[in-house]
């Protein structure tokens, strides 16, 4: 029998689901699952939880789609620093044209000095924000704007509890010389790009540009 703490608990996780289906994916390291799980999305901790393609949703019905993106830079670090790589270039990669190159035990430098995006961040980022006629609405989210947004992000996924943000700890433009120049070598178009992003943005079907859902935007 659950004690009066467990029950608060599970009344608590139960309140924070939004009231549609839904799906948070991200480019990883922009702090994504703890909202995903804040909404109650269906990929938390799949295959598709960072899906390069909105394309792997299209067997779904009746969802909505969300797509966190920040600083590439301070992604890839986060990635390394909890020691992230390998797993997260197979989530990168599956389901993709591409296999996945193995980074097991591999360090930031050595990454770095090979000069190649393992992750395909950038080809993930353009698939999503460039699917301008989307199967399902989908909100793109920019990390670094999420305290500005978060209300708005709430509202699209229906979910009337408020979600606690959390800020870095740390910044890419501390890092040492040779790593900010390896970053922005792999990664410094894909920055630009993110860079040139809104801080919230909406993309709808065609049918259903006439729905309430684009009070949202406004």
């Amino acid at each position: 029998m659950l004690d009066i703490p467990q029950l608060l608990s599970r009344v608590k996780l139960f309140r924070k689901k939004a009231a549609v289906r839904c799906a948070m994916c991200s480019m990883g390291g922009v702090g994504s699952t703890a909202l995903a799980r804040h909404i109650g999305s269906i990929s938390d901790k799949t295959i598709r939880e960072h899906a390069y393609t909105p394309d792997v949703y299209d067997d779904e019905v009746d969802i909505r789609l969300g797509y966190m993106f920040g600083n590439p830079y301070d992604a890839v670090l986060s990635l390394f620093r909890r020691n992230y790589q390998d797993m997260h270039a197979k989530a990168m990669n599956v389901n993709s044209p591409t296999p996945a190159r193995s980074l097991r035990g591999m360090t930031l430098e050595e990454y770095l000095e090979r000069g190649v995006d393992e992750f395909n961040i950038e080809r993930q980022f353009d698939n999503w924000v460039s699917n301008l006629s989307p199967k399902h609405p989908t909100i793109l989210i920019k990390y670094e704007s999420l305290g500005s947004t978060i209300d708005k992000v709430l509202e699209f996924f229906q979910c009337e509890e408020p979600f606690e943000l959390k800020r870095r700890n740390s910044s890419w433009v501390d890092q040492p010389s040779r790593i900010i120049e390896g970053l922005q070598l792999i990664y410094g178009d894909v920055a630009a790009k993110i860079d040139a992003m809104p801080p919230l943005k909406i993309l709808l079907p065609e049918s259903a540009h006439t729905r309430t859902l684009n009070a949202v935007t406004s």
